[in-house]
């Protein structure tokens, strides 16, 4: 940074870090890999938990319906895993803060 003197202050330039101009552009810690995918405020976990227990619920159920040979229940019952996996997705990687 180097010594204080008049002429900064003319110039335009600030007291304090001074950060080049990619790490504004550079995206936060929580955009970044597998942290993408989590969420981040309470609500978030709260609906990431619950629909991935949902999630994990249906899928137990698909297999008992495949292993009872009921019909169409384990189609309907995978449709129904994928779309609360898919919500499960959703509630992870929403960025809004609470």
């Amino acid at each position: 940074m180097g010594r204080w003197y008049p002429g900064r202050v003319a110039r335009g330039e600030k007291k304090g870090k001074r950060r080049g101009r990619r790490a504004y552009y550079a995206p936060t810690p929580d955009q970044v890999g597998v942290r993408r995918y989590l969420p981040v405020g309470w609500s978030n976990w709260l609906g990431f938990a619950l629909f991935g227990f949902l999630t994990i619920a249906v899928l137990v159920e698909m297999i008992v319906a495949i292993g009872e040979g009921r019909g169409a229940d384990p189609v309907m019952a995978g449709i129904m895993a994928a779309l609360f996996g898919w919500i499960t997705v959703l509630f992870g990687m929403n960025r809004l803060r609470d």
